[in-house]
């Protein structure tokens, strides 16, 4: 079975059909259908810093676990930015899907992963900076 595009508004990913209509059927479902891989990133997000506090205040000291206290609250807000950008370029890409354009669609996708991977380099670069600047 070849990908593309289908009278129906459903997009094939390989074998695996992709479609749903939100307009149809029990919202509440559909929704929570949506927001469980957000809901279950954010416990497991919490159990991470949980899990640091633990480790850290225990072996380390607590030097340590006043930097990682304070390194979560950066963390929070870096995080937020990533999420606004993503919701963002996910309601562009949403348009260009129900217009089937899909060729304006590989485009944008293409071009926020390039955005998104000039963020991870610069990410990176300040990073290692801040290492040598701390040092």
């Amino acid at each position: 079975m070849e990908s593309g595009w289908h009278r129906s508004g459903g997009f094939d990913v390989g074998m695996k059909r992709m479609d749903c209509d939100l307009t149809q059927g029990d919202i509440m479902k559909k929704l929570l259908r949506f927001a469980f891989p957000i809901m279950v990133g954010n416990v497991l997000q919490q159990l991470y810093n949980v899990v640091d506090t633990l480790i850290v205040g225990r072996f380390l000291g607590r030097n340590a676990l006043a930097a990682v206290g304070s390194s979560y609250t950066l963390m929070v807000f870096v995080t937020s930015i990533i999420l606004g950008l993503c919701m963002g370029s996910s309601a562009f890409f949403s348009m260009q899907f129900g217009r089937r354009d899909r060729d304006r669609l590989e485009n944008t996708c293409c071009g926020s992963l390039r955005g998104s991977w000039r963020l991870f380099c610069t990410t990176l670069w300040q990073t290692s900076c801040a290492h040598w600047a701390i040092r």
